[in-house]
């Protein structure tokens, strides 16, 4: 089924007129609706280039989406941009993975990985982002030693 990149589907996960904006797994999010559709784009993206356009769509959406502008700036190597409001607990954690990675303590963002994944069971941004920055640190491996206890609702996150 061809989705349409441009317009989220809204409707996946959630109702547009009711309830709070989620992402793939059913977590709220601190954004708009719209944004957290082009986020759940982002969590299933098939590579790094449809993960970043949809990570953009959903920063242009909605510029306060925390791990929205935080997941950007890891991929794309750019200095993160504030934010401001009160992100949700796995929101903070989310950003403080990627965050760390991004600054290049490689070591201790894997270790809060595993346990931000101990907590929350699956987040394929910060898995791939991680993995992403390791290779590009010059670590051989991903995370291989515990893609096992990854579920296997986002297969694209342990490819890229």
């Amino acid at each position: 089924m061809h989705r349409n990149r441009e317009r989220p589907n809204t409707r996946r996960g959630q109702s547009a007129s009711a309830g709070p904006a989620v992402e793939d797994h059913g977590r709220v999010v601190t954004a708009n609706i719209v944004a957290a559709a082009f986020y759940r784009q982002a969590q299933q993206a098939a590579d790094a280039s449809a993960t970043v356009k949809a990570l953009r769509n959903a920063v242009r959406a909605d510029p306060g989406f925390g791990i929205a502008v935080a997941d950007l700036a890891a991929i794309t190597e750019a200095p993160p941009s504030p934010t401001g409001g009160r992100p949700m607990n796995w929101e903070r954690h989310h950003i403080e993975v990627v965050s760390t990675a991004a600054a290049g303590n490689v070591s201790r963002a894997t270790d809060l990985l595993r346990e931000h994944l101990a907590s929350v069971g699956c987040d394929p941004l910060a898995v791939r982002i991680v993995t992403c920055i390791r290779r590009r640190a010059g670590y051989r491996d991903g995370l291989e030693d515990f893609s096992g206890q990854i579920p296997g609702c986002h297969p694209a996150s342990r490819q890229s």
